[in-house]
C-alpha cells in the first residue's frame, strides 16, 4: 500500500513538473474585390518528439517558475500525427488538408478552402459551424456573423468586412471537439485540462486589397503571471473589422463605353451634316 501511494505521488509530481501547451491556431483570410478569396487555418503544436532537450514552457522561458517543459505528444492516442489523419477523415470535401510542415519543434497542420463569392464564403462558414455537435449557425445573430458591406462613391468603392471572435471560434469547434473526444487521453488530463484548454486562437489576419488587419500572439512581461497562462497573449478582440478601397472598374468601363458611343454618334452627325452641305 505504501509503495502504491508513493507511486501515485510520483505520477502527480511528474505531471505538475511538465505541461501540455495549447495548439496555437491561426486564421488568415484574403478577399478579392468581388468577395471571392481564400481562408487558411494553421494549427501549430509544439511536439516534444522533435527535440532531444525539454521544450521550455513559453510562460516560463527561463525555467524559474516551476511550470515545467512542454509535453504534448504523450496526450494524444497515436501521437500528434494522428491529428492529420483525423482531419483528413472528418473535414468537409471542399476543404484542403495540406501536408504537415515542421519548423524546429513546431508541427503545423494546415487547412484551407477557396470561395467564389461572399455568399459562397457564408455558405461554407455555416457548414463548418453546423458541423459542431454543440453549436449551430442559428445560435448567432446578424451582428456576430460575417458581413460584407459595399459603399460606392463615384469611381471608388469601399468594402468593409466584419466578423466576431465568437463566430470564428464556432467555425473551428467541429475540429476541436472531435480531436479532443476522439484522440486525447482524457485519463491523463482529468482534473487538469479540459477541451477549452487544448487550443487557443493565437493569430488572426484578414486582407482586403492593400489593407491588412492582424492580431498576433506575443509575450508581455508586464502582464500578471497566472497559474498556467498569463504573459503569453493570444487574440483578445471580440470583433474584427477591415475596410479596403477599390477602383470601381466596372463603372469606369461603363462610362468609357457610353462616352465612346456618344463621340461616335457625334462624328456620324458631323459627317452627315458635311455631306448634306456639300450636296
Amino acid at each position: 500500500m505504501k509503495k502504491a501511494k508513493v507511486t501515485a505521488q510520483l505520477v502527480l509530481v511528474s505531471f505538475l513538473l511538465v505541461s501540455c501547451w495549447p495548439a496555437e491556431v491561426e486564421v488568415s483570410t484574403s478577399f478579392n474585390a468581388d468577395g471571392s478569396g481564400t481562408r487558411v487555418i494553421i494549427v501549430d503544436i509544439m511536439d516534444d518528439t522533435l527535440s532531444d532537450e525539454p521544450i521550455p514552457n513559453p510562460e516560463d522561458p527561463e525555467g524559474t517558475k516551476g511550470k515545467g517543459p512542454v509535453i504534448n505528444d504523450w496526450h494524444i492516442d497515436g501521437g500528434l500525427m494522428a491529428i492529420q489523419t483525423w482531419l483528413e477523415q472528418n473535414a468537409p470535401t471542399w476543404m484542403r488538408i495540406e501536408e504537415v510542415s515542421v519548423e524546429g519543434v513546431h508541427r503545423r497542420f494546415r487547412m484551407s478552402y477557396d470561395f467564389s463569392s461572399f455568399d459562397d464564403f457564408l455558405a461554407k462558414y455555416e457548414t463548418l459551424v453546423n458541423l459542431s455537435p454543440n453549436l449551430s449557425w442559428g445560435d448567432f445573430d446578424a451582428a456576430e456573423k460575417p458581413r460584407w458591406i459595399v459603399e460606392t462613391s463615384g469611381f471608388d468603392r469601399t468594402v468593409t468586412f466584419t466578423e466576431s471572435r465568437d463566430i470564428v471560434l464556432a467555425s473551428l469547434d467541429w475540429a476541436v471537439d472531435g480531436i479532443y473526444n476522439d484522440l486525447y487521453n482524457v485519463q491523463n488530463l482529468a482534473g487538469y485540462v479540459g477541451k477549452a484548454d487544448i487550443w487557443a486562437l493565437a493569430n488572426y489576419r484578414v486582407t482586403l486589397g492593400d489593407e491588412t488587419y492582424e492580431e498576433l500572439r506575443h509575450y508581455d512581461e508586464t502582464r500578471p503571471d497566472g497559474d498556467h497562462m498569463g504573459k503569453v497573449v493570444f487574440v483578445e478582440s471580440q470583433l474584427f473589422s477591415l475596410s479596403g478601397e477599390y477602383r470601381n472598374t466596372g463603372l469606369i468601363i461603363g462610362v468609357i463605353a457610353v462616352a465612346a458611343v456618344v463621340v461616335a454618334a457625334a462624328v456620324v452627325v458631323v459627317l452627315l451634316l458635311r455631306k448634306k452641305k456639300s450636296a
